[in-house]
């Protein structure tokens, strides 16, 4: 809770106003959400409003701590937007309604990335921002290379470790008392790149003939539904092993808590993150984690405080829906892997030391209400700065029939019947003027169909690359299909 004297500690701080998917599922929505719980923690005036994956405007809510009414221009300049939304999201955001979140005020947009290049629908939302924050320096690094001299800022994403007990979680999920190890995505993060195949192909290589009373590997993934090929797939590669159990059904907040206490370990195989918040929270309940050592992890990950596995760098391939297939990610070492899986399930002093120290890494450095005084320190850095000039896209159809309607005005009037003798004179004074401002009313309309028809060409671009990726995604599938069908079917 915020201390009494938290409003006097930010009074001189802008009125702060945060937009985000505050109600997704996905990694972006609950990463604002978790930013707006440390900034109440810590006393940070601030409201918010959630939109929509589809870029409409969803609810608008006041947090606890805030007060501040929604962003308007008229007080603009006072004011500080913190968008919860990656770059490619901005266009849709500004022409979905969100403009005024833009118009003279200071503008900070929260982005995340898993591989070393963006595509030109993530770059293009820097127009839009005076700075972008990340929260690890694995993704900041990526932002850099991009940013064209926008500022990349580091802030640690505050964590709430899971509730419950053991006790609770045993009767919640009742696995007996074996060794459980649970790794958790969800399937629209991108199943190659959270790896779920390199997670159960370690568990099985760690443990190669299953126990009755041996560990177990939970898989717990979200929307299944919307990716039913990838999940058949999954399942039915590994349906001869009985100690690998898919969970797929919807879990409360609570019971998703309660499924890591259960655990006795994380797993986390993944090509590329981000982040890792599944990793954060199993370590802020003292479970030992074993992860790829690359990415967005390392932010809190060491040989101290978890078991880090080796990797070499591959090429995504064909197959990915969100990343082309030129770029690079990380590919875990499986054997590795499966040793540290054995030394893990082992205990011991050891496992015990490091699964202690994450824990209390995790406790201390990502504390909400310690987060929450580092992002109003931001904040007040952020309000001494001065704002840049942003370009507000013009690729609807609005701004070309705004200007082409102001150019033919400004022609109908030059074609206006000729003045009689004696108004010559005077008029003849402001003819060059008015040809001058025609003259720059049709460079204007040239250049807003020139951007429309630039914005337009991106899109159709981005469309045939999103087509081109499911079709390779299909083709893969299918391979992969007929590659399990029996040899010699029955007759």
């Amino acid at each position: 809770m915020p201390s009494p004297d938290s409003s006097a500690e930010w009074a001189g701080l802008p009125e702060i106003h945060m937009a985000g998917f505050l109600k997704s599922t996905l990694g972006l929505g609950e990463a604002g959400r978790l930013m707006a719980h440390g900034m109440e923690a810590a006393g940070v005036p601030f409201s918010t409003s959630s939109w929509q994956k589809d870029d409409k405007l969803d609810t608008a809510s006041p947090s606890p701590a805030a007060t501040a009414p929604e962003p308007s221009t008229a007080s603009a300049r006072n004011g500080i937007s913190l968008l919860s939304m990656n770059g490619d999201y901005l266009t849709g955001f500004v022409a979905g309604g969100g403009a005024p979140w833009l118009d003279q005020r200071y503008v900070i947009s929260v982005w995340f990335w898993e591989t070393p290049d963006m595509p030109a629908a993530t770059t293009e939302g820097f127009r839009f921002v005076d700075e972008v924050w990340t929260a690890s320096p694995f993704v900041q690094q990526i932002l850099e290379k991009h940013s064209n001299g926008i500022p990349i800022r580091l802030f640690t994403l505050p964590v709430i470790p899971p509730q419950g007990t053991r006790e609770a979680a045993l009767a919640r999920f009742p696995l007996g008392e074996r060794f459980v190890f649970l790794f958790t995505f969800n399937y629209q993060s991108e199943v190659m790149r959270k790896n779920p195949e390199g997670a159960c192909a370690a568990f099985a290589a760690a443990f190669p003939e299953p126990a009755a009373d041996g560990p177990l590997c939970v898989i717990k993934s979200m929307a299944s539904a919307q990716f039913p090929v990838d999940h058949a797939l999954l399942r039915q590669h590994w349906a001869h092993r009985p100690d690998i159990l898919f969970m797929d059904d919807f879990l409360s907040a609570q019971d998703r808590d309660l499924l890591v206490h259960r655990s006795d370990a994380c797993l986390s195989l993944h090509r590329a993150e981000g982040l890792g918040l599944s990793l954060l929270e199993a370590m802020a309940c003292g479970k030992p984690c074993i992860a790829t050592g690359y990415s967005g992890n390392l932010a809190f990950m060491t040989p101290e405080n978890s078991w880090l596995i080796p990797w070499k760098t591959i090429p995504a391939g064909p197959g990915s829906l969100h990343f082309s297939p030129d770029q690079t990610w990380a590919d875990p070492d499986l054997p590795a892997a499966a040793a540290a899986i054995r030394e893990v399930a082992a205990g011991g002093p050891e496992v015990q030391r490091r699964a202690a120290a994450g824990q209390a890494w995790v406790l201390t450095h990502h504390d909400p209400r310690r987060c929450g005084q580092e992002i109003g320190g931001l904040f007040r850095q952020a309000a001494t700065r001065p704002i840049r000039p942003k370009t507000i896209p013009s690729s609807g159809r609005s701004a070309v029939f705004q200007s082409l309607a102001q150019l033919r005005g400004m022609e109908s009037c030059l074609n206006a019947p000729p003045p009689s003798a004696w108004e010559t004179l005077t008029s003849l004074r402001h003819l060059s003027k008015d040809l001058e401002r025609l003259s720059r009313a049709r460079r204007r309309t040239l250049s807003h169909l020139l951007e429309a028809a630039k914005n337009q060409q991106r899109l159709e671009a981005d469309a045939l690359d999103n087509v081109q990726r499911h079709l390779e995604r299909l083709t893969q599938q299918l391979c992969t299909l007929i590659r399990r069908l029996p040899r010699n079917p029955p007759v």
